[in-house]
């Protein structure tokens, strides 16, 4: 399906390395050097640095400027909270946005907040709904006859003329481009690439490219493949941040259904389907047990040991206690559920990789669809629930699937058989 991020926004650390912006979605940022044309070598997702409740969904984030530029702004929900640049500290508590910031007072909540470039740097501009406001930080004032729609004066059309997901703004030889996200409804052939007809109806971002100086719309990307491919590295790591939330929520339920004496005749029956034995003895319990702590402290441990590798070939890829590397089929071939399933396996591979690895769909019927069985290395595989027990207890397919089924409660399988959910 492409992605699921929704971009909120980006700041530049211009005293740290005038190429590097860091990018916000949900509760996760990466870097991007725009120098180098993608997310920084070491990238992966991190939790930013901003008290709660500006550590997750921000609306937008500004560099103060002119007198301000001590500062930072980040907007969340209302309100904003100036973070003073030396230290990263809150300067005084939150305040509202509109009052404080001389927005229509019904503005309560915002779409996307992001700086001017080029010649219009000396804004900062509020976007809510199908209409924008502009602050002009000379003055310290927004700027007369405001609000105005964005379509006519942004020289945009179509997804791009009201509620905006967010905007990075370009560095270093893109200084004078704002790049605006939307997230839309439209239809993905298995490998998440635009169709017009079959396959999979999903919501991706998209986004236009606006020039500061020219005032016009240069460039719109709207094949969510070509989205993740025109920002090397930037959505599979933020797709990682999501996943790796899902994937221990599912982890967390699995723990907890393994514990309970006696154990739920639900959670025997996912036994069944992934351990091959509805009437697991105490070994293959505890054993599954211990092995569901050790994927906790995986994931929890993520993104240590993680990075995006271009031109992988693969959604994911594991070097058993060395590095786990993502590539944009990550993004483009899965759907959330599948990259959680999909981190869960490679935690796996991770901490007790002994060599079995048989997908949970290999000569399957999955959501009604006969599988056949899985090649890998050119090897066949055997039908998943043929495998003994032994070889269940070390096949990460077989944690994937059962932590799915006990926080769910159904066998979903999500992965290669069920691609873009």
């Amino acid at each position: 399906m492409s992605s699921t991020v929704r971009i909120a926004g980006a700041l530049p650390t211009p005293d740290a390395d005038p190429s590097l912006s860091i990018v916000f979605a949900g509760g996760w940022s990466v870097g991007y050097d725009w120098a180098a044309d993608h997310v920084v070598t070491a990238g992966a997702p991190v939790q930013p640095l901003f008290p709660s409740p500006f550590d997750r969904d921000l609306d937008g984030a500004l560099l103060g400027q002119q007198a301000f530029s001590d500062f930072e702004y980040v907007f969340q929900g209302g309100n904003y909270q100036r973070i003073k640049l030396v230290g990263l500290q809150p300067d005084g508590d939150p305040a509202s946005t509109a009052e404080n910031w001389s927005l229509p007072s019904d503005w309560t909540a915002l779409d996307a907040v992001f700086p001017g470039g080029g010649v219009k740097s000396g804004f900062a501009y509020f976007f809510h709904g199908p209409d924008y406001m502009r602050f002009d930080w000379p003055a310290n004032a927004a700027s007369a006859d405001y609000p105005k729609p964005i379509g006519p004066n942004w020289h945009t059309s179509g997804a791009f003329t009201h509620d905006l997901d967010g905007e990075i703004t370009g560095l270093r030889a893109f200084g004078t481009k704002a790049y605006l996200f939307r997230t839309v409804t439209t239809r993905v052939n298995r490998d998440g690439r635009r169709t017009s007809s079959g396959g999979f109806v999903v919501n991706a971002p998209v986004y236009c490219r606006y020039d500061f100086n020219g005032e016009v719309v240069d460039n719109t990307v709207t094949d969510p493949v070509d989205v993740v491919g025109q920002w090397n590295g930037l959505f599979p790591l933020l797709d990682a941040g999501p996943a790796i939330e899902l994937g221990l929520d599912w982890i967390r339920a699995a723990e907890s259904a393994a514990a309970a004496t006696p154990l739920a005749p639900a959670t025997r029956t996912a036994f069944g389907h992934h351990f091959m034995t509805g009437s697991p003895d105490a070994t293959v319990v505890n054993t599954v047990r211990s092995r569901l702590t050790q994927i906790h402290e995986r994931l929890t441990d993520l993104p240590n040991q993680f990075k995006w590798t271009a031109d992988l070939g693969f959604p994911a890829v594991t070097a058993p206690g060395a590095l786990t590397q993502i590539g944009d089929e990550f993004s483009t071939f899965h759907g959330p559920n599948g990259r959680a399933a999909a981190l869960i396996h490679e935690a796996c591979h991770f901490r007790f990789d002994a060599g079995v690895d048989v997908p949970e769909w290999s000569d399957e019927v999955i959501d009604g669809v006969p599988q056949g069985p899985a090649v890998i290395n050119g090897v066949t595989m055997p039908r998943y629930s043929t495998i003994p027990t032994t070889d269940a207890l070390v096949n990460p397919s077989s944690y994937a699937a059962f932590a799915q089924e006990t926080a769910l409660g159904d066998d979903t399988r999500f992965g290669a058989a069920r691609p873009q959910l």
